[in-house]
């Protein structure tokens, strides 16, 4: 049994918790208005509000619902296209018909949920930061300009938007319904039935990867849900160490002010990893447990050479991240444990870390390659180098003899030209060699560049 609340009204549902969210929302509450288009949360059709009260405060997140399983919205908030509509269109749905920004309508709703998530999340109202907001919904008819032409009218009319009072402003607005004044109360006095124990054969955080290639297991598994348990939630440094708890979404990590200090390009990096639909739901835990060759948080720990800390039973293990990844989906896991927390040294002032990442698109696309190095730098000579890649094969490949090359030497064109060659030597790509090996070379080009911008000029790679 799950209790929500879905729009106005408290809902209990007894289908099994690993039911997709957007089958509820369908096929029981007759919501239709949230499509299930792909069902990998690449669309944006099933786009849904969730909402739940975080340090006092009623907190909304976009999130999939095709990818979303019912035990993690126990005792939360779910808005689709429906709890947005009033009686007359709201500005954003004004925007989209005065703009012609909708033609079949396939994705409309998807996109309206994004622009609500928007007005109820965003610091900076600008065009770009509207368009980053919706970038993880897919239209098929107007070409995208109708819609950016929206967009645009959307963020003029939020100018002046009391951020103190941001609910009652956009109510007052026509934004949204006058239902959103009291969900906080309502929804702290509602009593969930509460899914997430200490039992159940199959852990389950996100869900944004078990919710796409294996439904039918996931609907029908006894599971244990553990997203929001406090312990795995966390982010703090002890004793110059980092401790990140295995629970948080890759936006979790993005947004922390710990991670943010310690990598100023953080959100560069993690803004390549899908969109915000995916970004608020995988898991900084699921992503290294899933034991996939091209991870992207699974590269940027294995490049912090991470210590992965297990618990089962009341006791706990640990583990080196470099020697987790064992074949191709497959780790050094054992039965019954849960990946708690994730640890590692906090870079001093003369540590610097470099994430690339290429695939078919830019942003939203899973990896060809991609690559994490951190080194530390003293006085223009590498220290010590950690450098992992991701994409050549059926694991992550720790680039041991690369390290070596790279360690006590200044950046140069002779560093990277040496380096490339251990690169060159230690990796056996199984699929378009010729192009990964230059992919790599690339990137191992970009790290260096990073850190020593002067030291190295473009004719290297001609």
């Amino acid at each position: 049994m799950i209790r929500l609340m879905v729009n106005d009204r408290e809902v209990v549902s007894d289908l099994p918790p690993g039911t997709p969210v957007v089958d509820l929302l369908r096929g029981q509450l007759r919501m239709h208005g949230t499509r299930a288009g792909c069902r990998e949360g690449d669309c944006g059709a099933c786009s849904v509000l969730v909402g739940e009260v975080r340090e006092g405060r009623l907190h909304y997140q976009l999130m999939g619902s095709c990818m979303l399983p019912l035990g993690n919205v126990d005792g939360r908030h779910v808005v689709t296209i429906e709890g947005l509509n009033r009686a007359e269109l709201t500005p954003v749905q004004q925007a989209f018909a005065d703009m012609r920004a909708i033609q079949c309508g396939f994705c409309t709703p998807g996109f309206i949920v994004a622009l609500a998530a928007f007005t109820l999340q965003a610091t900076e109202f600008t065009a770009e930061q509207a368009t980053i907001a919706v970038a993880g919904n897919l239209c098929r008819c107007t070409g995208y300009k109708s819609i950016q032409r929206a967009l645009d009218v959307v963020v003029q009319q939020l100018e002046g938007i009391d951020l103190d009072d941001r609910v009652g402003w956009l109510i007052e607005h026509r934004f949204l319904p006058e239902y959103f004044r009291d969900m906080e109360t309502r929804l702290a006095a509602l009593q969930p039935v509460g899914v997430c124990t200490d039992r159940g054969d199959t852990i389950i955080s996100g869900a944004s990867d078990l919710l796409v290639q294996c439904p039918d297991e996931t609907r029908a598994a006894d599971l244990r849900f553990v997203h929001h348990l406090p312990r795995l939630n966390r982010v703090e440094v002890v004793d110059g160490r980092c401790h990140v708890g295995a629970a948080l979404t890759f936006n979790d990590l993005r947004h922390s002010p710990v991670m943010t200090r310690m990598f100023p390009d953080l959100d560069e990096y993690i803004q390549l990893s899908g969109s915000d639909l995916v970004r608020n739901m995988a898991t900084v835990g699921g992503n290294i447990v899933n034991g996939s060759p091209i991870g992207d948080q699974s590269i940027f720990f294995t490049a912090q050479a991470a210590t992965l800390v297990f618990s089962r039973d009341g006791q706990t293990r640990e583990a080196p991240i470099r020697e987790f990844f064992v074949g191709y989906k497959t780790t050094a896991i054992e039965p019954g444990e849960l990946l708690e927390e994730v640890v590692f040294d906090v870079p001093d002032e003369h540590t610097r870390y470099s994430f690339e990442k290429i695939s078919k698109r830019t942003h939203l696309d899973m990896a060809v390659v991609n690559s994490g190095v951190r080194a530390r730098i003293v006085d223009g000579v590498i220290e010590s180098a950690s450098y992992a890649v991701g994409g050549l094969g059926a694991t992550i490949r720790v680039m041991e003899a690369t390290e070596a090359a790279l360690v006590g030497k200044r950046i140069s064109t002779r560093t990277f030209q040496e380096a490339n060659e251990a690169a060159q030597g230690e990796i056996t790509p199984r699929s378009r060699p010729e192009y990964k090996r230059l992919l790599v070379r690339q990137q191992l080009f970009l790290h260096l560049q990073r850190f020593a911008p002067d030291a190295l000029g473009g004719e290297v790679l001609r």
